[in-house]
């Protein structure tokens, strides 16, 4: 039957009822959706407005001994209400139907009882009472008998006496509201009959402002369009009393306040709109606010210009100026969003039914509102452009700084920051102020108004010497810095000065000397950045200097003078930058932040500008050129003192080339005129007389430069050596030592090898031979004992005397070489002279010979060991007294502490401890004991190199086993400190040296016990042996089978001896079981076989049927007889059954068929999906056929065997068939049945399918078995139309859905794009919780930056406590779990939130918004709020963003909810 059957159905046999609303609460409702203070009067006004009123009173009443309002008139001299006005106010929603009204939702008037229990509104003589019966609302309606026909009066007693409005508050509220009213041009507010506060306005005509061509005029779907633009000056006055805010209605009676009179004036300009929707929108349009969109409107911009702002204004009208703030958006009165610029724009969008917000939620209101708002943006455009132009009219240089001011002041009115709360409106109007003319913006710059596209970002660092490129001025830079940072970075609208810019500027003009060093500064820091060598060689052409008879580019220069080298007088070449500029330029480096960790040295001038250094050298090629310098010795003397300071700094080339450029100029000044430098001599020279000696006044100075030049300094050796015979060798290593440092290096050479110094004899005789000074030792007693040849001296001895040092510098010896005081030390020598050498060498060893001695290469035996009158190298002996037990050779015990350095070693090294135990290995154990017992102590020295080559190094002595008087050497690889079993003892060495010795043995390889890879070279190579001698003992089957397991428990210790599994695989060497019977008794017959001969007994049938060798029973040995090459016997076994005689369906098959299926499920329950070799519907499909017999034959390898057999499972005709015979047993169809269902199975599996097939089911079930589940679950299939179903129950109970946290879809596709631009309120802090306890079934969090927890603190138990008491009434309410709700504590802005279907709730709103009004019980307005902040967080779980069908989603949970909320607090009887 269809949906609409049912309705008729219903419709046919059910009476109509009313639907009844309680209009008590919609109208609650409806006015807590208004949040404005003042929200009464505005909607009042907008309604005189709307009527066309000029004047409005306000009138609040008091009684007397009352100190607080009773009563308040609202009277506006507006049209009189008419019939269907009359109507209108008594329906609730229908709304205006005038498009040229701004009411659209028909709920403004009932804003009166918001203040007001039973309004009365009187207009035209007629009046009208609204009457309260219970939660219903009547009215009465007829004549007043009143007389006065100018004035609509709305009468409101109040519910309750309220205070008089904060007058100046009041005053603002009114101001900003008569700013845009079209036909209302007065105010005033009475205090019974006195005059409080009094507003009124003036309107100009308005003067219309030309809109260019380029204008797009339309808006951006061409919904409206921009026909007109004009432009009027309006006055507004104020004359109100100036109250104290804290006053009272008595002070108001009694005290004579002074009046404060002021006025106000403001542009407004208006835009005409024509407006074109199609028919659907319209309709859409009215469907929604009831009204249809107007054919014309219009909107309205209040701006002040530079010279009309004012900051001392009465703060009555502050707000009508939100400038530098951002205005407000005007739907008749002012709402909360801002425009996003600073100027207040009144427009008929339609607003949210609040009236605070412009509705951009709605799809069909965002596009009207946004199209109005394109307009907006279109509008702010032509005013500025038309300041721009005003501004280009009237600029004056002179006065620059004001204009600037006046451009700044409306380029920020303009610029459009983030509106609030809904960032949209700010955006549309900011886009399209750019959108509606392609023209760039015009900008004043520092050369007038200019495209700012023309204009470029001022750069600091370029403003010195900038001049002809148009920048934006410092003063709009300041003030409108947010503007031309998005200019720049977002829009791309506007640019900084850049290269090219500096590269246009350079090449209008030349630059003055200040100029180019704020172009210097610049370049430096722009450099320091960035390396191009095109802009570079762009820059040094571009950039000039100089004046109009010598201008010159900086690509003339190629270097800077350091005044440190070449004193800024002196002449330097053209192509040196002026020193003044540079100097100026590095003074300023301190003050300028360009300069700052910048260093003027070679590298970065270089880099900056491509210019060096100018170097000495090149300065001296330079001058050498200039006569003076042979001509004037005044000039060539500073010349050479320049030279001379900055000697320390020339390379060697340097010092070499200028040596040339100067050794043949007659440039030196000398007692005999100029001189060229070899022909001068230093002015201490006197050994000849007349020599032409360097004059100068300060000799020292130059001294150094003369010396490079050439200027002479001794005497020639030539002349010293002609003259050798008159010459005692005393005064002549006197005259050397005094004249040494003025020698060269190749007289040095010369004087070294040159026999001219005598030997001392043993007696007197002449000193005829001489010698060179190597040869010859200084004459010290102690080289006289030793028998060296020693220079003779007639004087006191002393190396560092000058003549001392002169001769030891011409190589003349202080102490004996090494080779000569190792030959000495070393016999034949004197016993006593070699001792006395031995002490002289170590006593002196580190001061003379340590840097030269080399003990690895020392061929000479100079050091006496502990045995008598035996000698060593360094490196044949040692200081360890227990090395000797290896017939090492040991130094002599008095030395031990001395010949260290001399590179004796404690111990010898790991290669001659290996060395010597190769060539002479132990005699017997005492001697190894002692021998392995010092190597022990040296184990840290040997190499892993050397303890594998040791493993494998037969220097261990043992027994013979055969001739124990024999001594055999053994590899530590072939011994162990501990065989358990002693039958092994044949096989294996095992030994003892002592504890010490043995941790020496074990390093080298020696085990503590056989491995599993002895056990398997044992096996491999003596398991007949070995099988032989466990046969005659007891239990010898069971030790063999114990070998074998210690190598299978640890088989992957041999998976690297590839080489021993394959010989363990083809030799005999495991045991193989075979049954034997004797006596009737079946027994374990065991012999060893290879893998290949063996087979693993997985089939117990198979091994009665064939009796072939198997391996032992046991998982550990299986495993590794397989690994080994064992086949299983069960896949060996190639089985053929064929049944024979009749085959039919009887009685029993019938049975065991209908039994298989419908048991079928309960055999597969809990087993794993790899484990299933055929699944249930196989089994299911199963045929059970009865024959005579079944005969059977097996195959393994060549061996056939026929049976006969009662039961076979086999495939026939593409069917499978289950064949049983009268003798099949349950416990035979069991092994079938698991063969065929399981890849693998055992004997408890066939147990397991045989219990289940032949135990009853009542019987499976009274013992646990969940029979029941496992057949339903495989019979119960839901429907598509179930499914659906389910779907829709679950979203009709969410609330259940809450209580199990299981999961509701919510329409987060649909609000993914208005996620972007909705700020939330709701979300969890930014600070997440953590969890601090639980009272009273519910959770309780803190932040978790608070040290101590606040929620658990004293302050707050008895709060807490309430509040708690509140939320568990209210789950109660929307039958929800305790466990859904949370409490938390925090100090930010959050009220609650909901997170994955639980409800948190802040403990801190709850303690300072209603805890004191609770204390005894809960309030309605408690219990209320919380009540719609569940409704709220309930609604979020479909909804994310707060948006209008949040808003749908939460009056419906609370309409739901509703009556279970009545009826709670019914129960409860909370106070009222």
């Amino acid at each position: 039957m269809s949906f609409n059957n049912f309705r008729n159905n219903v419709r046919a046999n059910a009476n109509e009822e009313r639907v009844e609303i309680n209009q008590r609460l919609l109208i609650d409702k409806i006015l807590a959706r208004y949040p404005s203070e003042f929200v009464v009067y505005r909607e009042l006004m907008q309604n005189s407005d709307d009527a066309k009123s000029s004047r409005v009173q306000i009138i609040f009443e008091s009684q007397d001994k009352v100190d607080k309002v009773v009563r308040i008139l609202f009277k506006n001299d507006g049209s009189a209400f008419n019939h269907d006005d009359w109507n209108r106010l008594k329906r609730i929603a229908e709304g205006n139907p005038d498009e040229k009204k701004i009411g659209a939702f028909g709920v403004g008037f009932y804003s009166l009882f918001k203040i007001c229990e039973n309004p009365f509104v009187s207009s035209g003589g007629l009046g009208m009472d609204f009457i309260w019966h219970g939660n219903q609302l009547f009215t009465s309606f007829g004549p007043t008998g009143d007389d006065d026909k100018v004035w609509t009066t709305f009468f409101m007693d109040m519910k309750k006496p309220i205070e008089f409005p904060d007058v100046e508050k009041f005053a603002q509220f009114l101001a900003n509201s008569l700013g845009f009213t079209e036909n209302l041009k007065e105010v005033s507010v009475h205090f019974n009959n006195t005059l409080v506060i009094q507003l009124s306005k003036e309107m100009q005509k308005p003067k219309l402002i030309k809109i260019a061509s380029e204008f797009n005029t339309y808006s951006s779907q061409k919904m409206f369009h921009l026909t007109s633009v004009n432009v009027r000056d309006v006055r507004l006055y104020v004359k109100r009393l100036l109250v104290p805010t804290s006053f009272n209605i008595r002070q108001l009676r009694s005290v004579s306040y002074q009046k404060e009179e002021k006025s106000i004036f403001l542009r407004i300009a208006g835009g005409n709109l024509d407006v074109k929707v199609g028919n659907e929108f319209s309709a859409e349009m009215e469907e929604i606010v009831k009204k249809k969109p107007p054919n014309k409107t219009s909107i309205q911009m209040i701006f002040t210009g530079f010279h009309e702002h004012n900051d001392d204004i009465t703060p009555v009208f502050k707000d009508l100026l939100p400038y530098p703030k951002q205005g407000k958006i005007y739907i008749g009165f002012p709402t909360d969003q801002t425009t996003g610029c600073s100027s207040h724009l009144a427009a008929r969008v339609i607003p949210t039914m609040s009236r605070v917000l412009v509705d951009m939620a709605n799809e069909t209101l965002a596009k009207y509102n946004g199209e109005m708002l394109c307009l907006a943006g279109t509008l702010c455009r032509i005013l500025y452009e038309d300041e721009m132009d005003q501004i280009k009219q009237l600029y004056k240089e002179d006065v620059r700084i004001l204009f600037e001011r006046r451009a700044a002041y409306a380029l920020r009115n303009f610029t459009f920051y983030p509106s609030t709360p809904n960032e949209k409106v700010g955006k549309i109007a900011g886009s399209h102020f750019f959108d509606c003319l392609k023209q760039p913006l015009s900008v004043l710059s520092t050369n007038g108004i200019r495209p700012i596209s023309d204009i470029r970002m001022p750069n600091l660092e370029m403003m010195g010497f900038i001049k002809n490129v148009p920048v934006v001025p410092e003063i709009l830079l300041e003030q409108c810095h947010t503007f031309f940072k998005k200019a720049k970075d977002s829009l791309n609208l506007i640019r900084e000065l850049n290269f090219q810019d500096v590269l246009n500027e350079l090449s209008s003009r030349v630059l003055s000397e200040d100029e180019m060093i704020e172009l210097l500064k610049w370049w430096i820091s722009y450099k320091s950045n960035r390396n191009n060598s095109l802009e570079y060689t762009q820059f040094i052409q571009s950039a000039r200097i100089g004046n109009d008879n010598n201008v010159r580019s900086l690509n003339t220069f190629h270097h800077f003078l350091n005044p440190g080298i070449i004193p800024p007088d002196m002449d330097v070449p053209d192509n040196v930058f002026p020193y003044t500029i540079l100097k100026k330029l590095k003074d300023q480096k301190l003050n300028d932040h360009r300069l700052k960790g910048q260093e003027f040295n070679d590298q970065n001038l270089k880099k900056w500008f491509g210019w060096s250094e100018l170097s000495l050298v090149n300065w001296a090629r330079f001058i050498v050129t200039k006569p003076d310098l042979e001509n004037n010795s005044i000039f060539s003397e500073k010349v050479h003192e320049i030279l001379a300071r900055n000697f320390k700094k020339m390379s060697r080339n340097d010092k070499i080339i200028i040596t040339q450029l100067f050794k043949h100029k007659e440039c030196i000044p000398t007692t005999s005129g100029m001189k060229i430098p070899s022909k001068a001599y230093f002015e201490n020279i006197n050994l000849f007389p007349e020599l032409p000696t360097i004059k100068f006044q300060n000799p020292s100075s130059v001294k150094n430069v003369m010396e490079l030049l050439g200027v002479r300094k001794v005497v020639e050796l030539e002349l010293i050596f002609e003259n050798q015979k008159n010459l005692d060798h005393m005064q002549l290593v006197k005259y050397f030592a005094s004249k040494s440092s003025d020698l060269k290096i190749s007289e040095m050479e010369i004087l070294k090898d040159k026999p001219i110094w005598p030997k001392k004899s043993s007696n007197d005789e002449e000193l005829v031979d001489r010698f060179v000074a190597r040869d010859l030792h200084t004459p010290t007693p102690l080289h006289c004992e030793f028998g060296l040849p020693v220079i003779a001296w007639n004087k006191g001895w002393s190396n560092s005397s000058e003549e001392g040092k002169f001769l030891i510098r011409l190589g003349l010896r202080e102490y004996p070489t090494l080779e000569k005081i190792l030959e000495l030390a070393a016999p034949p020598t004197d016993l006593n002279i070699r001792e006395r050498v031995l002490k002289y060498f170590i006593d002196n060893f580190d001061k003379n010979y340590n840097r030269i001695y080399r003990s690895d290469v020392v061929n000479v035996a100079f050091l006496p060991c502990s045995d008598p009158d035996i000698y060593a190298k360094p490196s044949e002996c040692f200081v360890n007294l227990e090395c000797k037990i290896m017939d090492f050779k040991v130094i002599r015990q008095d030395l031990k502490f001395h010949v260290g350095k001399l590179g004796v070693h404690q111990n010898p090294n790991h290669e001659q401890l290996l060395n010597k135990l190769k060539e002479s290995p132990p005699q017997d154990k005492d001697d190894a004991k002692k021998i392995f017992e010092y190597l022990a102590s040296q184990q840290g020295s040997f190499t892993d190199y050397d303890w594998d080559t040791l493993a494998n190094l037969k220097f261990i002595p043992v027994q013979d086993k055969i001739r124990p008087s024999i001594i055999n050497y053994t590899t530590p690889n072939n011994c162990f400190f501990n065989i358990q079993e002693e039958i092994l003892s044949d096989f294996f060495n095992c030994i003892d040296f002592g504890n010490k010795a043995n941790k020496f043995l074990q390093s080298c390889g020696v085990k503590d016990e056989l491995t599993p890879i002895n056990f398997a070279e044992l096996l491999v190579q003596s398991a007949d042996e070995l099988w032989k001698l466990v046969k005659k003992i007891d239990d010898g089957v069971d030790k063999y089978m114990y070998f074998l397991r210690k190598i299978a428990l640890d088989f992957k210790i041999l998976a690297d001896k590839s080489s021993l599994i394959e010989k363990m695989k083809t030799t005999p060497i495991l045991i193989a079981i075979k049954k034997v019977y004797r006596d009737e008794e079946e027994i374990n017959d065991s012999e060893l076989a290879s893998a290949k001969a063996i087979y693993i007994n997985d089939d117990m049938v198979y091994q009665q049927i064939f009796n072939p060798l198997t391996a032992p029973e046991d998982e550990t040995l299986e495993n590794m007889y397989k690994k080994l090459g064992c086949e299983s016997l069960k896949r060996s076994v190639k089985e053929i059954s064929v049944p024979k005689g009749i085959m039919g369906e009887t009685e029993n098959s019938k049975l065991l068929q209908e039994k298989i299926t419908d048991r079928a499920s309960l055999f597969y329950f809990e087993y794993p999906k790899e484990y299933i070799k055929r699944d249930e519907n196989w089994l299911k499909k199963l045929k059970v056929r009865e024959v005579d017999y079944i005969e059977t034959k097996y195959t393994l390898g060549r061996i056939k065997k026929i049976k006969k057999n009662d039961t076979i499972i086999n495939e026939s005709m593409n069917s499978w068939i289950l064949h049983i015979t009268s003798d099949s047993s349950s416990l035979d169809i069991s092994q079938h049945i698991a063969k065929n269902i399981f890849v693998v199975y055992k004997w408890k599996d066939v147990f397991c399918i045989n219990t289940l097939l032949t135990t009853p089911l009542p019987v499976l079930k009274k013992m646990g078995y969940p029979v029941n589940r496992i057949l339903q679950q495989q019979k119960y299939q839901p429907s598509t139309a179930e499914i659906h179903k389910n779907l829709r129950d679950n979203l009709q109970n969410f609330i259940k859905s809450c209580n199990s946290n299981t999961n509701i879809d919510s329409n987060d596709d649909d609000n993914q794009n208005s996620q972007n631009t909705i700020n939330y309120h709701c979300d969890m802090p930014d600070n997440l919780l953590h969890y601090v306890g639980f009272m009273q079934g519910i959770k309780l969090h803190d932040t978790k930056d608070v040290q101590q927890s606040i929620i658990l603190s004293q302050p707050y138990n008895a709060s807490l406590s309430r509040f708690i008491n509140m939320l568990k009434d209210l789950a109660d309410v929307f039958e929800l779990e305790l466990d859904t709700i949370n409490i938390f504590y925090s100090n930010d802005h959050t009220i609650a939130f909901n997170y994955e279907k639980t409800f948190f709730f802040n403990l801190k709103f709850y303690h300072e918004l209603h805890d004191d009004e609770c204390k005894i019980k809960p309030t309605v307005d408690a219990i209320s709020f919380w009540f719609m902040t569940f409704c709220h967080e309930l609604a979020h779980n479909f909804v994310k963003p707060h948006n209008y069908e949040h808003e749908h989603y939460f009056s419906s949970f609370a309409e739901l909810y509703m009556p279970n909320f009545l009826a709670m607090v019914n129960r409860h009887t909370v106070t009222y």
